[in-house]
């Protein structure tokens, strides 16, 4: 991925100062005020009530697992609304409550599990299941295991004859969910999957979604490995597999939302926003962020019953569904609270005629969003998700218009003196990625490293996960970033930063192909003028910009026009990376074909020259085949129209770029062909031709981007 830094990382020594105090001259007497006023036993205690349960702790919080639209989810939602009354915040849905509603296409697990039935009976528990289709029915099915390790080629050629078994697998990452190494499995003939987590200590459970391939079950390591150690001694194992789930289920999900009034500018709103729902224990994922929600939102309060008024409605809401939710043939399933209350809702509801309706849904049949009116009037959208995990590198993700604001409240907050800290853009697959479609300004804090990556979606991610010092100046960090953003008359966007970032971009795709502008290659001249155009706009508005306003609405209408420029332009800056965990991470629209023309380039180089084992690896370097390697013909083309070309992506929707399809040809070279093998001539010509659509790809993409640009210089024009 290619992202920007726009911070030089501070890392604090064992004995550096943690949290703010070394910083806090920089502070204003309101921030310090604020400071003073959150109480982080108040957060650390929501916290645990959003792990173990709002009633009488059972300490079994795997069994507290808050699904969208399950009982356990519906008392979540009435606790937290509750919550929110009883700290003072005013009803911020749109019905006067503080209860979003909103329909998703769920899943209901009627039953799971898995017994060895032969050599002996055996019940492996605790097991867990996220398969979204319908499964096997509650009778289960029964067959022999086979296993097949990491579900890369080379194991599956190992294991021999799969047909009619049960995969024993490693949960790898070749791509997101181990999806490859699951279609392949069904494209060989598996008939389930038994998945474990091999990173992750033996005792603990994984969960994670998997497509409608084959019906999986996630067991601990200790149980996995057990059953390995007994194939490889030659016993014939044969298990049960149960995953019995009930799809076409309509259940209602519910965002919970909260609001504090502005005094000066009551229709300009500041999100503060988290997730509820949760896979698993889920103290860092989600349950810290709700914690900081309400700290925050709470000191605001207690402000404000002090005299401390906020200019601007500062909205504060807990997203549903953020884990799991929507069409179960759709790859980008996540983030469905925030998509729903942003961009449009789900068509169909409960309607039985929903599949229906669905199939043939595309953009234009989008429902209002529930949010219409807000739309163009949010000045930012500040996201906490994976919140003060111990051992972890702060990630703060942005729009280009945030990243030095944000930098500069990382500094003052003590962010950067607790940890290693990166401020930088794109934003990515978060709750702020559907404001980002909206054109809103939008941040996302996350605490994230190799020791908090194997305990994410585990029943490992339990409250001593949460380092208190990290809890406790991330809320620091987010109370100061939206105080500073409501304190402000004009708002500070760096509308520039846009600029740098097709600069960067450019010179990335430079480096990958000096090539790629000449005559006869990719075209930039449209980006080239929009962005000119875009530059002299926005020097000729400096001035106005930094002189402000005489009046209130002066300075409402000059907010008004930059919300309304970032609207034009930021929706195309940014494509979903969808190589290695596809979904993942925003970058910047040349980016993949800045990798794909450095793959290609050398791969027909090396071809000319006859080196045909060279070609095949360099193939492995475009942006499909980290795990189209592993693969054959029917699971690579079931997965690619599953992840990229499925027309109900929802919020991925117009945001994968145009991927390079050379599976076939690398099969070739690997004498794997099973549709026919090439020759070399004809993958030397189909490679030169796959290249010559990439440049026409990034023409496409730059006359967009071009185009936005000139949309947003003629909104500047109306300063």
């Amino acid at each position: 991925m290619l992202c920007v830094l726009v911070a030089v990382t501070v890392t604090s020594s064992a004995t550096a100062k943690r949290g703010p105090d070394g910083v806090t001259p920089t502070l204003s007497a309101d921030e310090k005020a604020l400071f003073a006023q959150i109480d982080h036993g108040y957060a650390w205690d929501i916290m645990l009530k959003q792990v173990y349960g709002w009633s009488v702790p059972n300490y079994q919080p795997w069994w507290n697992e808050t699904v969208a639209g399950t009982t356990a989810s519906h008392a979540t939602v009435s606790a937290l609304a509750t919550e929110m009354a009883r700290i003072g915040l005013s009803p911020g849905a749109k019905n006067g409550t503080y209860i979003e509603d909103f329909p998703i296409d769920g899943r209901e697990d009627l039953g799971s599990s898995v017994t060895i039935v032969s050599p002996y009976t055996r019940t492996i528990s605790p097991v867990h299941q996220a398969f979204k289709g319908v499964g096997t029915g509650p009778k289960g099915i029964t067959a022999p295991v086979v296993n097949v390790g990491y579900g890369r080629w080379e194991d599956f050629v190992k294991a021999g004859d799969i047909s009619g078994k049960i995969v024993l697998l490693h949960r790898a990452e070749p791509v997101f969910y181990s999806e490859s190494a699951v279609a392949e499995a069904k494209a060989r003939g598996a008939v389930g999957a038994l998945t474990d987590y091999p990173y992750t200590a033996p005792e603990v459970l994984k969960d994670f979604g998997s497509a409608q391939y084959l019906p999986s079950i996630y067991i601990r390591q200790i149980e996995w490995n057990e059953i390995a150690a007994e194939l490889a001694a030659g016993v014939d194992l044969r298990v049960r597999l149960v995953v019995d789930n009930r799809i076409g289920n309509y259940p209602t999900a519910h965002n919970i939302v909260g609001v504090i009034p502005g005094a000066v500018y009551p229709d300009e709103y500041i999100y503060l926003a988290c997730h509820f729902d949760h896979w698993m224990t889920a103290a860092a994922d989600d349950s810290a962020g709700v914690g900081s929600l309400f700290a925050i939102a709470k000191a605001l309060k207690a402000r404000q019953a002090e005299g401390w008024q906020p200019q601007r409605t500062l909205v504060f809401i807990a997203f549903d569904s953020e884990e799991l939710g929507g069409p179960p043939d759709t790859y980008y399933d996540w983030c469905l609270g925030s998509f729903s209350h942003i961009v449009g809702q789900l068509p169909g509801g409960s309607n039985p005629e929903y599949r229906r309706t669905y199939k043939v849904w595309n953009d234009s049949q989008l429902l209002p969003a529930i949010r219409a009116e807000r739309v163009g009037k949010i000045v930012a959208m500040l996201n906490m998700d994976v919140i003060g995990a111990k051992d972890t590198i702060v990630y703060v993700e942005s729009t280009p218009d945030l990243t030095a604001f944000l930098l500069q409240c990382a500094r003052d907050s003590g962010l950067t003196n607790a940890a290693k800290t990166y401020v930088y853009w794109p934003p990515s697959c978060y709750d702020d990625w559907p404001f980002y479609m909206a054109g809103v300004p939008c941040t996302e804090i996350a605490w994230w490293g190799p020791a908090y990556d194997v305990l994410y979606h585990t029943t490992g991610d339990v409250p001593a996960v949460v380092d208190p010092d990290n809890f406790r100046v991330s809320t620091l960090y987010n109370a100061l970033a939206l105080l500073r953003l409501d304190k402000m008359g004009v708002v500070g966007y760096d509308l520039n930063e846009a600029l740098n970032v097709v600069n960067v971009g450019i010179a990335n795709i430079l480096q990958k192909d000096r090539s790629v502008f000449a005559l006869g290659m990719a075209d930039i001249s449209a980006l080239e003028a929009g962005m000119a155009t875009y530059e002299a706009a926005l020097a000729g508005t400096k001035t106005v910009l930094s002189l402000g306003g005489a009046s209130n609405e002066r300075i409402a209408h000059l907010n008004s026009v930059q919300r309304q420029t970032e609207k034009a332009l930021l929706p195309h800056l940014f494509n979903w990376d969808s190589s290695g965990i596809p979904g993942w991470t925003g970058i910047f629209v040349f980016d993949t074909y800045a990798n794909d023309l450095a793959a290609m380039n050398k791969a027909i180089v090396d071809l000319k020259l006859g080196k045909a084992a060279a070609c095949a690896t360099d193939l492995t370097g475009v942006t499909t085949m980290g795990w189209g390697q592993d693969v054959g013909t029917a699971a690579y083309g079931s997965l690619l129209e599953h992840m990229a070309y499925n027309p109900h992506l929802l919020w991925a929707r117009g945001y994968v770029p145009r991927l390079t399809d050379v599976h076939r040809e690398y099969m070739s070279l690997m004498g794997r062909g099973s549709d026919g093998e090439m020759t070399q001539a004809q993958i030397l010509s189909s490679l030169i031709a796959k290249r010559a659509a990439i440049y026409e790809a990034v023409t496409a993409a730059s006359q967009d981007l071009g185009s936005a640009f000139t949309d947003a210089a003629s909104k500047l024009q109306e300063l």
